[in-house]
């Protein structure tokens, strides 16, 4: 029996991954079965594990998932694309809130077994980033008593599910995700990201004061990328605005994370070219999803409300942006954002965003990718507008701003 412990997250980048882990089972040739039971599933962990995946798949690998659906923690979106892969799937649930909570991971083949068994959901964050613990053990058949006897106990806990006996144990089908989602069970990722906003709202919002308390008694802890994550390189371009000045608008490396959305600016308005519209609602193939605004802590339902966020651009924290309601004539009401902070040192975001010596502004026909970094701090990135495919194709969700022809996009990530 090989026993391994599979620490991640403390130290980034140092050591095996329970993801790791789990693509390099794949590969080996004695595995012929798959089975993970977990509490939470998310798009970005089956995409980090769906190449590997399936060609276990392709050379004979049985595959099937347990999944739960508790805590609004599994999304629409993942239920949907292990349905659109083929992929079998029980969905495990109790409507009298016994909540289903494990994290195994079960190999098997002729000669060999394997079992993972730790904190690691299938999601990129518990594969891949978050500090997570896992034991892997590993047993030859038939060698090992004390090991088979092991495999054996995890299999007498399941089997039940596994064999379909159990109440909270159905296949996953179109008309079973119909009925969670009716009944506010499974969420999709937009909605669920609106409620979070509400709660944070509510609950846990944090002053600015406070965060910087907090970052002086804890260090951040940096994210490794999980395999399938978005890196890209952009050029550095830079904006002239005097004759000892000059103004950098994108940074050099791109890398998209959870809880990121994106916009596309086109035509900025304002005199400074600093206002970016959002909206309350968006559409996709007539599909309607949560507009842009959801992504901050505000209620769209409220004019009233508003929020100043701040954004670390560049190296410099551009403070005191808002978010808020523009009440203006006929139609022109609508969410926006005010990108007018200024930093400590007088450095004001509005140098960028307007025009200066024959170009455009920093942000016209650009796309916007904002990721929340701690309460109402973000970061801010701009990205050249022919990256917005390879974005589309990195979102749990996007769609377009009013006219699915001429609205501008956004997603979330």
């Amino acid at each position: 029996m090989e026993l391994e412990f599979i620490g991640q997250g403390i130290e980034p980048g140092i050591g095996d991954t329970t993801g790791d882990v789990l693509l390099e089972s794949f590969k080996k040739p004695g595995f012929t079965s798959f089975r993970a039971f977990v509490a939470f599933v998310s798009v970005s962990g089956i995409t980090n594990l769906l190449d590997e995946l399936n060609e276990f798949r392709k050379s004979g690998g049985k595959v099937k998932l347990f999944v739960g659906v508790d805590l609004h923690s599994t999304s629409k979106e993942a239920l949907e694309l292990l349905m659109d892969e083929g992929i079998e799937t029980d969905i495990v649930y109790s409507p009298n809130n016994v909540i289903y909570h494990p994290k195994v991971y079960a190999f098997e083949g002729p000669d060999y077994s394997r079992v993972l068994v730790g904190s690691s959901n299938l999601t990129a964050r518990g594969l891949f980033q978050s500090m997570e613990a896992t034991v892997c053990v590993t047993v030859e058949k038939n060698k090992d008593r004390e090991g088979d006897a092991f495999i054996q106990e995890v299999y007498d806990h399941y089997n039940k599910i596994i064999d379909g006996k159990h109440t909270s144990a159905k296949e996953l089908s179109p008309e079973l995700l119909d009925v969670l989602v009716a009944n506010k069970v499974v969420l999709p990722e937009g909605e669920n990201r609106a409620k979070q906003n509400k709660i944070n709202k509510e609950y846990s919002k944090v002053p600015s004061g406070s965060n910087h308390e907090l970052l002086k008694a804890f260090g951040k802890v940096k994210l490794s990328r999980p395999p399938k994550g978005y890196k890209k390189v952009i050029e550095k371009n830079e904006v002239e605005v005097g004759a000892s000045e000059k103004v950098s608008i994108n940074t050099e490396e791109i890398e998209i994370q959870t809880n990121s959305m994106w916009i596309e600016t086109r035509k900025m308005t304002g005199g400074s070219m600093n206002q970016l519209d959002l909206s309350k609602k968006g559409k996709l193939k007539g599909v309607q999803i949560d507009g842009s605004i959801s992504f901050f802590d505000v209620d769209p339902e409220d004019p009233n409300d508003t929020v100043n966020i701040d954004l670390e651009l560049g190296g410099k924290n551009y403070k005191e942006n808002p978010v808020q309601f523009r009440d203006g004539k006929k139609d022109n009401k609508n969410w926006r954002i005010l990108l007018k902070g200024i930093t400590d040192k007088g450095h004001k975001l509005t140098t960028i965003s307007r025009n200066n010596l024959g170009y455009e502004g920093g942000f016209v026909n650009k796309i916007l990718l904002f990721t929340r970094l701690q309460g109402n701090k973000y970061k801010l990135e701009i990205l050249d507008k022919s990256d917005i495919e390879i974005l589309k194709e990195h979102s749990t969700t996007w769609g377009f701003m009013g006219n699915e022809t001429t609205g501008r996009a956004y997603g979330f990530t």
